[in-house]
């Protein structure tokens, strides 16, 4: 994701409107910035050189711990024993000191495991009950629909950015915590390994907001909390704790953080956001207004940690990993992984400079003899836990909404449920599991989740996205198969990261795929560049056209009454029309001309949320203006006159201008819109809950709405589609419009609001179908969905992996498409002259014919062919043959002309074939014919256009051309001509026969005249027709 959360960017959000235009094209311009590890290294030294200010001292002192720094990294660090010299860190620690032992409370004599839900809930009983007590909140979905910057909750607090972090919005509690389910892709060179890293984990999140208005707790309470959790709670001895000095920074903030660890774990992470980056290129930071506490606790770690368990996987997929021990009769656990576990933490793969050489340390400490036999060793208890981390992330991201796809974050849920097929297919244990036996998988997932977060509700849909990605995946794309190979070819086959990752964002290639390609592993670092590489992108803000920060907010009218048409506003201001150079600087005039007008309020509705603006005329100063475009920058509304107002802008200003809005085109645009909200609602219940909408547009003519589907729809489907909007609107629900508090909107309906994309500001304006739909949406509605009076489904189709478009019409359009489709059926049966009920039956037997006599009349055409080919072949005195063609294609002539190379060789003779769109020629020998006269004339044939047309052409595009120069011409009409030696394969024979000398010309030809007159005096002549 992009960072959208610096202050400049945050505020141009107000001017966006989500719709389906919105398309890569459109995308905002990306500029280079310091990354998040850069901007970290060059504040680290401020921080340390002053602990006082950046960091809890008086807590840790009070608490028994004192400042030290770490002999092996140098970092400073709390200590609560002097005898402890090294940070705690695993790397310097050397290993995990609590494998094979627990900690706290679970090293105690009979001690009970501990479960993922158990964690929690003692997590939970400590922080709400701290002398400043913070509220258990649920879970938000992992798919961040409520932001435009991400697709996936990386990090609880991404549930609070933008607008809780800045302090427009109210969080849900304050102080507060979840166990947040959050997807990471960037680590998956580490996940079977380290014990650490997932896929997909819950964070335990403990949020605190402190605006200027509100102080809450800060720092040093903070490790107040998290030490007594720890010391309380699960009984840890505070000897065994060290707090960590570091500096955090992400999403544009910046602030110091504390690290805990225990026994060589990194138990949590207290950040501080206390600043906001200034400048992404140097780095410079000031205060936050708003300063917010987000710690971070990786809850898989917790009964790892009490346990004492030889990795995280194994307490935290109990359900998940005795099931794949059964079905696929492979043990998770072995003595080699247990003694593998404590020293796993040395093997974080995008921290290490030589790979090889660390896991040759670790195979001699496990007591192995080489890095090969400790892999060996590992490999299939590995590659469970690759199974069931992969596996439960897909669960979670599908039941929250996501579809694999091959663009934006879907493409890591693709690549990761690759990565399980390509799993079950490498170690042979597909014909074990199956597709039945996968789905059972997901399932026991669900039922170790059940225990953290509740039940699962159905999901129809789920395993026929799971069965449609497999058929997919073993039907890889030719063409990004051809693009790869092509790649590596170019590469000699020596691929760096970089290569890899190009591969993979350009092609769409899975690792594994390439790995096939070029014949080695997949870089160990492969997906940590890849997470590098984002981190140093950023969003550059939007050009402003328009000022209106100082502009008072325009009232809507059309929103307090919808049949409103007729309304007097006073001018606020009178702007020069500028121009971005888009598609309005055409159809509006050049900028400078005074024709954009802001008024206190209005009927006008502007181009927003997809739907199109109202037109039509503003009365001002005595002079009626054509309405051409209407837009809202901010809270104001923009009027775009048609014509330019003829005086000073400050003699407008306060004037009064009377407006009509047209009434037909306002009726037509709300029912496009009311039926927009029951086409998606209907999708969802027809297609399954992982319905989505993508974008939307509504138009006068028609409507369309985007959605997430993995598959395209049959016509039974449009049907079955249509059919449940059409019943709603029968059912005339009751549409209520009503304007929420943010924060109660979302508690009242949850973020399936958010259908149109992110909502800023502190209110959401709801749209409530009775029931049936409710988004947060502005545009236009009708008052009862039987307003819409009939919705007819035109056509879908595939705009993108994973995203289908529906176009549609509702209301007097929809009438007019009936009459139209009626008038066509009615036409079919008059020239056909059957009866509607015969009709399919009538053209199947039409086009049965048709392709019949089709294949007959080519048959008949390649016959023809060889015919005149063998009296040619037989002429002594006829060596050049030329023939004339109506075919658009050159397909026949090269199946029945290219056979005979040989012969033509032979006789020392040549054809040439010219139709209106092609020519094709061969030719027995480069000596029979001027071949470069040849290829001159195709190249004048395909730039020679006659000058009425090149005049039509322009006015077409409604440009003019610039003159083309001679080479730019040649090279041009080159382009498509080949010229080489011919390969034949002879019937039966195994391999081709190259016909050497011989020439094979083929190319597109706009005027057929220079190649006619050249060919004549070539010698080429048509057969004799007697």
């Amino acid at each position: 994701g992009k960072n959208l959360n610096s202050p400049c960017a945050k505020s141009l959000l107000l001017c966006h409107h989500m719709s389906s235009e919105d398309t890569p094209e459109n995308a905002r311009e990306e500029i280079q910035a310091l990354s998040s590890k850069q901007i970290k290294v060059l504040a680290k030294p401020k921080f340390a050189a002053n602990p006082e200010k950046y960091y809890p001292v008086t807590t840790l002192t009070k608490l028994g711990f004192s400042r030290a720094q770490c002999p092996k990294c140098g970092e400073h660090f709390w200590r609560h024993s002097e005898t402890r010299t090294v940070c705690g860190d695993s790397r310097c620690e050397g290993k995990y000191h609590f494998i094979g032992r627990g900690t706290g409370k679970g090293a105690l004599p009979g001690a009970q495991k501990l479960t993922v839900a158990n964690a929690w809930e003692g997590f939970k009983r400590s922080l709400t009950s701290t002398r400043i007590p913070a509220t258990a909140i649920k879970r938000y979905p992992v798919v961040a629909r409520w932001r435009n910057d991400v697709d996936y909750v990386a990090a609880g607090i991404y549930c609070f950015q933008p607008y809780c972090v800045t302090g427009e919005l109210e969080p849900p509690a304050n102080p507060l915590i979840c166990p947040q389910f959050c997807l990471r892709f960037n680590d998956l060179d580490n996940i079977g390994i380290s014990g650490r890293h997932f896929s997909g984990f819950v964070m335990l999140g403990i949020q605190v907001f402190n605006t200027p208005q509100k102080f809450v707790f800060f720092k040093e309470e903070c490790v107040e909390f998290n030490y007594r959790w720890l010391t309380e709670e699960l009984g840890v001895n505070p000897d065994e704790i060290t707090f960590v000095e570091d500096v955090w920074c992400g999403g544009g903030n910046l602030g110091p953080s504390i690290e805990y660890f225990i026994g060589g774990l990194e138990v949590g992470n207290m950040v501080f956001m206390q600043y906001k980056i200034t400048n992404p290129k140097t780095g410079d930071f000031e205060p936050l207004q708003v300063q917010v506490i987000d710690v971070g606790i990786g809850l898989e770690r917790v009964p790892w940690l009490i346990n004492g368990s030889p990795t995280s996987y194994v307490d935290t997929f109990p359900r998940a990993l005795q099931y794949l021990k059964e079905k696929l009769n492979v043990d998770y656990m072995n003595p080699i992984m247990e003694k593998f576990g404590p020293y796993s933490c040395l093997l974080n793969m995008d921290e290490i400079t030589d790979i090889d050489a660390t896991w040759s340390e670790v195979a001699k400490a496990v007591g192995v003899s080489s890095k090969e036999a400790l892999l060996a060793g590992i490999k299939d208890p590995r590659d469970l836990y690759i199974l069931a981390d992969h596996t439960r992330s897909v669960l979670m991201a599908i039941e929250d909404g996501s579809l694999p796809s091959a663009v934006g974050g879907s493409a890591n849920l693709r690549n990761v449920l690759r990565r399980v097929f390509a799993l079950l297919e490498r170690n042979n244990w597909w014909p074990k599991l199956k597709m039945a036996g996968l789905l059972e998988l997901f399932q026991k997932h669900r039922e170790d989740l059940a225990e953290l977060y509740g039940p699962f509700p159905e999901y129809k849909s789920f395993a026929a996205i799971i069965k449609e990605e497999r058929v997919r995946w073993k039907t890889t794309d030719t063409k990004s198969t051809q693009q790869l190979n092509a790649y590596v070819k170019k590469r000699k086959g020596k691929m760096t990261v970089d290569d890899w990752v190009a591969c993979i964002r350009g092609f769409g290639a899975a690792p594994e795929k390439i790995s096939q390609a070029v014949g080695a592993p997949v870089p160990d670092n492969l997906y940590a560049r890849m997470a590098e590489l984002d981190d140093q992108k950023v969003v550059a803000p939007p050009q402003v056209l328009y000022d209106t920060v100082k502009l008072q907010p325009t009232e809507e009218l059309f929103y307090e009454n919808g049949e409103l048409f007729s309304f007097d506003g006073k001018i606020v201001s009178a702007l020069p029309y500028a121009v971005k150079g888009d598609k309005h600087s055409d159809e509006f005039g050049s900028t400078g001309e005074l024709r954009v007008v802001v008024l206190d309020r209005t009927c006008f509705y502007p181009n927003a949320g997809g739907q199109a603006n109202d037109l039509g005329t503003l009365a001002i100063d005595g002079v009626t203006y054509n309405v051409a475009y209407v837009e809202k920058v901010g809270h104001a509304i923009l009027h775009v006159l048609a014509t330019p107002l003829p005086k000073p802008a400050a003699e407008y200003a306060g004037l009064t201008a009377h407006g009509e809005v047209e009434p037909e085109r306002r009726h037509q645009l709300r029912n496009h819109h009311t039926a927009t909200h029951l086409i998606y609602q209907s999708t969802r219940r027809v297609l399954g809950p992982h319905v989505w909408q993508h974008g939307a547009k509504k138009t006068v003519e028609e409507a369309h709405l985007d959605i997430t589907h993995y598959k395209a729809l049959t016509r039974e489907q449009e049907i079955e589609i249509e059919n449940a909007a059409n019943r709603a609107v029968r059912a005339n629900f009751t549409i209520t419009k009503r304007v929420w508090p943010k924060e109660k909107a979302e508690q009242q309906y949850g973020f399936k609001l958010y259908q149109g994309g992110i909502v800023p500001g502190k209110t959401l304006r709801v749209i409530d179908i009775d029931g049936f739909d409710t988004e947060a949406c502005c545009g236009t509605h009708c008052d009862t969905s039987a307003q819409v009076g009939f919705i007819r489904v035109i056509r879908s189709h595939r705009i993108s992996d994973g995203i289908l478009r529906l176009h549609f019409v509702a209301g007097e359009r929809a009438l007019r498409y009936t009459n139209e489709q009626t008038a066509l059926l009615g036409g079919l049966c008059d020239l056909w002259g059957v009866q509607p009920d015969t009709l399919t039956t009538t053209a199947q037997r039409f086009f049965s014919g048709f392709k019949h006599f089709s294949a007959v009349a080519s048959e008949q055409a390649l016959e023809l062919l060889a015919l005149r080919l063998r009296l040619f072949l037989a002429d002594p005195e006829h060596e050049n043959l030329l023939l004339r063609s109506d075919e658009t294609t050159p397909t026949i002539y090269i199946s029945a002309l290219k056979p005979h190379v040989a012969e033509l060789k032979e006789h020392g003779k040549a054809v040439a074939v010219v139709a209106p769109a092609f020519v094709y020629s061969l030719i027995g020998s480069d000596k029979l014919v001027n071949v470069d006269g040849l290829v001159e004339a195709i190249e004048k044939s395909k730039v020679v256009e006659s000058r009425s047309s090149r005049n039509k052409s322009k006015q077409g595009k409604g440009e003019k051309e610039e003159e083309k120069k001679p080479e730019d011409k040649k090279k041009e009409g080159v382009k498509d001509i080949r010229r080489m030696p011919i390969k034949i394969k002879a019937k039966g024979a195994k391999e081709a026969t190259v016909v050497e000398g011989a020439v094979e010309l083929t190319g597109p030809v706009i005027n057929a005249n220079p190649i006619l007159e050249y060919l004549k005096t070539a010698g080429f002549k048509e057969l004799s027709k007697q």
